[in-house]
């Protein structure tokens, strides 16, 4: 497993508990609701689950949702905030799920967290496990490049994130073979997201 996402699942696991007490009331409903409005299915995916946070929301509002995530700490987080859910162990580079298993996934920040170099093959793994029409939404840090920063409320302590901006991403979305529904910037006073709804062709 390289360094950055060892360094990554290190911190997660050390810092689990204030890092999904800080995420786990940052509510995404305009999104979340959205995603679902384009949904041809009821079975969804949660890449990088993190806190449970959406997963929650998601099995609230009546999905077959399934979160995984790489960190053990996370998922006893996730498990503890969202019981019910079915969580994961599984690294996003390495998926195990059949094709075609799901009407949608969610990808909220978690491609921020992988070198660019395999953004692309990530994407096509995605696209395997869609259904025809399934959904795709994924938000990234808006910038340009790769840099490892250090956060406060994880005791300083550095992380790898990947930046994009938002032709880039559509771009790079497009170049596995999704359509774009929507795009758009959210500003935000540490750091602006950008937000991509895209679907799997029909027998694409």
């Amino acid at each position: 497993m390289k360094d950055q996402i060892k360094k990554a699942i290190e911190v997660y696991n050390k810092y689990a508990k204030i890092y999904a007490d800080r995420t786990f009331n940052v509510i995404l409903q305009f999104q979340q609701t959205e995603f679902i409005s384009l949904l041809p299915g009821k079975k969804v995916l949660d890449i990088g689950s993190g806190s449970g946070r959406d997963a929650k929301h998601f099995k609230e509002e009546g999905l077959d949702i399934t979160g995984i995530d790489i960190s053990d700490g996370l998922l006893d987080e996730a498990k503890k905030r969202a019981p019910g859910v079915n969580f994961q162990k599984m690294d996003m580079l390495n998926m195990t799920f059949k094709e075609n298993s799901f009407d949608g996934i969610w990808i909220a920040a978690t491609l921020s967290d992988i070198e660019k170099k395999d953004a692309k093959k990530f994407l096509e793994d995605c696209k395997k496990i869609l259904k025809d029409k399934g959904v795709i939404y994924i938000s990234v840090k808006e910038g340009e490049g790769e840099k490892v920063e250090k956060k406060s409320y994880l005791n300083n302590e550095e992380r790898f994130y990947s930046y994009y901006t938002k032709q880039e991403l559509m771009d790079l979305l497009e170049s596995v073979g999704f359509k774009i529904v929507k795009s758009r910037k959210i500003e935000d006073p540490d750091n602006n997201w950008i937000e991509v709804f895209a679907k799997k062709p029909i027998s694409s």
